[in-house]
């Protein structure tokens, strides 16, 4: 079973930041932004949108982690979304299960998505600063 899921727009607000209030009206914004890094993905296996990724506002003011559901950032995949998780198989290497492991994974699961979109973060085209 596929589960289509669509971002909520019209809300004109991406992100804020919680501590220094910095605003990412976009994804396209938040990605661009070089003072952002990918820290880490939480796994939510009942529901696999609802994980979480981690990333540092990265600045000389402000340090904060922003969790942001999964669910945001579904649009930098075309991969279909599968509703169920099966159990790990012997060729798993638990990667999902590591919160600060965002390398690739070999193997084709139900979480080969969100890999799919950790590396769409991980390699997006930032400007130079």
């Amino acid at each position: 079973m596929i589960v289509k899921v669509t971002n909520k727009k019209g809300d004109g607000v991406f992100k804020i930041c919680p501590t220094c209030s910095h605003t990412w009206p976009t994804i396209e914004s938040f990605l661009n932004d070089s003072e952002l890094r990918l820290a880490g993905y939480q796994a939510h296996f009942e529901n696999l949108v609802g994980g979480l990724f981690i990333f540092t506002h990265a600045t000389e003011t402000c340090g904060t982690s922003l969790a942001i559901p999964v669910k945001k950032f579904v649009s930098l995949t075309d991969r279909p979304i599968l509703s169920a998780q099966t159990k790990q198989t012997e060729n798993c290497p638990g990667k999902c299960m590591r919160e600060g492991c965002l390398a690739s994974c070999p193997v084709e699961c139900e979480c080969s998505w969100v890999r799919e979109i950790l590396h769409t973060i991980q390699t997006w085209p930032r400007p130079v600063v």
